[in-house]
């Protein structure tokens, strides 16, 4: 079961990276070509894809808890040395091509802002999320919190959540005011939306999921397509709700990845998954300006397909380089030998 287990949330992580690398290109497509975007993403792809990565975040730090006060150090390894790497290739892609181009230690250090520093053109508000959510669950290690307690800690933060989103409506989460609200949160992040997801996950792998286990995986994958659309197409007057069902969603979709065997490629791209994720807006901004002279001549599956093969493989590049560099020397050097088992049971985190 361990090489299902590691097998199917590494493919779950590729279909995560490959909805949000969907909704960039056809976003910057139409962008490029000077049409409204919203008929071609009637679905909010990148917003799946990034909830999508939360829930499996959150449930692959319930198993490695007892790394102890190595926990910390295992995650900062695995996120920083990528993005660093990133923010390089982002200014010696953007800046020769003449973007306006800016560093801050705010940004680079992922601490939450009301500001993001989009000239580096890296979604990386996603991992002010991800570091937020590791300082608190390595908080609950370091008070030596048992599982049992953590789930009543989950309770209680959900519930705060729920509290929070329903005195303070957001509004719909895809217009562009309430995404920036909820992208750009400053020191409220714990606070928001979007920790419901790491919350979902990290309670599914402390709590267990024996009891969804025993339905077949086509029955799992059918209630996570249903519960996920109905949650999708109703008008809720914030997001709270629906990030809720849509936990459940992807909680179903993780037993069921349990249980299947997949692709070999499709595992190891779920490996190159985070390089991917981090660089392919930076080669889409970088085929943006060398492209903008030919717009009007440019079909728009031409642009398409540029944009979707350059990112795919560009990514992949980054994704494999950034992988082995972390496998052969960040993860050995940070990594507890008390903790090893841990460490190795989702490759690449």
């Amino acid at each position: 079961m361990q090489n299902n287990y590691v097998g199917g949330i590494q493919a779950l992580r590729f279909i995560a990276c490959f909805f949000v690398l969907f909704q960039h290109v056809t976003y910057f497509t139409c962008y490029f070509k000077g049409i409204d975007y919203q008929p071609y993403l009637m679905i909010n792809f990148g917003r799946l894809g990034v909830s999508l990565f939360f829930v499996i975040s959150g449930y692959v730090m319930g198993a490695c808890l007892d790394q102890g006060k190595a926990f910390l150090w295992n995650r900062l390894a695995r996120v920083y040395p990528p993005y660093w790497l990133a923010i390089v290739i982002s200014y010696l892609v953007l800046v020769p091509l003449g973007a306006d181009w800016t560093f801050d230690f705010r940004s680079a250090l992922l601490l939450p802002s009301l500001l993001l520093n989009n000239s580096y053109k890296i979604p990386y508000w996603t991992l002010c999320y991800e570091l937020a959510f590791y300082v608190f669950v390595y908080a609950l290690i370091l008070m030596r919190t048992p599982p049992r307690k953590m789930l009543w800690v989950c309770a209680a933060w959900l519930t705060a959540i729920i509290v929070v989103d329903a005195y303070r409506v957001l509004g719909n989460i895809d217009t562009p005011q309430v995404f920036a609200a909820v992208a750009q949160p400053g020191w409220g992040i714990l606070l928001t939306p979007y920790p419901i997801f790491f919350i979902a996950g990290l309670f599914a792998s402390l709590g267990g999921l024996s009891k969804i286990e025993k339905l077949p995986p086509v029955q799992l994958v059918l209630i996570a397509i249903c519960t996920w659309a109905i949650s999708n197409s109703i008008n809720f007057p914030s997001p709270a709700p629906m990030f809720v069902m849509q936990s459940f969603s992807f909680i179903c979709l993780i037993a069921a990845s349990k249980q299947m065997n997949f692709p070999r490629f499709i595992i190891r791209l779920g490996d190159y998954s985070y390089g991917i994720y981090l660089v392919h807006t930076v080669i889409i901004a970088g085929l943006l300006a060398l492209f903008k002279i030919y717009g009007i001549q440019m079909r728009f599956l031409g642009v398409f397909f540029v944009f979707m093969f350059f990112s795919v493989v560009g990514g992949c590049a980054f994704g494999w380089f950034e992988y082995k560099l972390h496998s052969r020397y960040f993860k050995r050097m940070f990594r507890s030998k008390v903790a090893k088992h841990a460490t190795e049971i989702v490759p690449g985190q």
